[in-house]
């Protein structure tokens, strides 16, 4: 069943038709920028949203035009059932169903995530060094997000996107390697600035790699095309000259594109949050369980998008991501 009702508009004319979901805080790595320094405290089980409640949530959003849904964590891959998830959010109309994952589970789960309507994954990889997979994560094992990139292949979760944090003197010396992998496959390699989140004080600027600089490494390779896509999202693509994948460049720190962001985020602990880099929330949670009416609900979801603000204000503040929690608190 599409769902053919119009996104809803937020003040500045945007329309909103995106939610990303984390379905948990919890990870089986800790990598250095997003894992706290110290012993993480997670969210108690009583307080993190059932499957009934996310599927609930989303199917009054759907209501309202919402087409595309990611499921986040933390790691989403150590909730339970989560092929059970999957399908039942299927069943509410989304069209467009993905799921971002550092990969460590995958190889294992691939093919019923495909059956349960899983159309896609992003798969977290910011070094191909075995050495240093291990130092940034604190103990990872590449080989899993190898044989995970193979798995999603193979059960047609694809294009398979691979999401790549390049940090200044810890792994930028490998932009050149990752972009190359598009020439050997149709991945999308996507690079992602450092973001600001404060969780453990090793945000800088410094060690941000703009995606200007990105872009000068990888037009060593050739040529690069502009590549568009259908719909909206937050990554320019391009595509080097002679290669089968897609290169996309995210930039929320140098060059934001809240212009046409058209995505709410729903934490763990059930609180939409209108802009990464706002500390508004609006707590779902507490009113679902105290038993009010989807009607009710609906009025929180369009006050959601009526808060949403213009942009961020990174570029104007560098303290403006001081509020964020750990980015698996939030939801990647």
């Amino acid at each position: 069943m599409k769902n053919k009702t119009q996104a809803l508009k937020d003040s500045f004319n945007r329309r909103i038709d995106y939610l990303r979901v984390s379905i948990t805080d919890k990870c089986n790595l800790k990598c250095i920028y997003c894992a706290p320094g110290s012993r993480p405290e997670y969210f108690r089980r009583g307080d993190v949203l059932t499957y009934e409640e996310i599927v609930r949530f989303v199917r009054i959003a759907r209501g309202h035009g919402l087409r595309k849904v990611r499921i986040t964590g933390g790691e989403p891959l150590l909730r339970r059932n989560i092929a059970s998830l999957i399908s039942s959010l299927k069943e509410t109309g989304i069209g467009d169903l993905s799921l971002t994952t550092n990969g460590i589970l995958l190889p294992e789960i691939a093919g019923r995530l495909r059956d349960a309507g899983l159309d896609r994954v992003n798969i977290s990889l910011d070094t191909l060094q075995a050495d240093r997979y291990r130092s940034i994560t604190k103990g990872g094992d590449i080989r899993l997000v190898h044989a995970s990139i193979d798995s999603a292949e193979a059960a047609g979760l694809s294009p398979v996107k691979i999401n790549v944090v390049p940090i200044r003197g810890i792994n930028d010396d490998e932009i050149v390697s990752f972009a190359s992998l598009t020439f050997q496959k149709d991945f999308h390699v996507r690079f992602i600035e450092f973001m600001p989140a404060s969780c453990n004080g090793m945000w800088s600027k410094e060690k941000c790699v703009t995606s200007s600089e990105v872009l000068k490494q990888i037009r060593g390779l050739g040529d690069l095309e502009l590549f568009e896509f259908r719909g909206r999202g937050p990554s320019r693509n391009y595509r080097l000259k002679g290669a089968l994948g897609i290169i996309g460049i995210i930039s929320p720190v140098s060059d934001h594109f809240c212009g046409h962001c058209n995505r709410l985020r729903l934490t763990a602990d059930g609180k939409i949050r209108p802009c990464l880099f706002s500390a508004e929330e609006i707590d779902i949670r507490t009113p679902m369980r105290t038993g009010v009416s989807d009607k009710e609900i609906d009025v929180l979801f369009r006050q959601a998008i009526r808060i949403k603000p213009q942009q961020h204000l990174l570029q104007e503040d560098g303290d403006a991501g001081r509020h964020l929690k750990t980015m698996s608190k939030i939801g990647g």
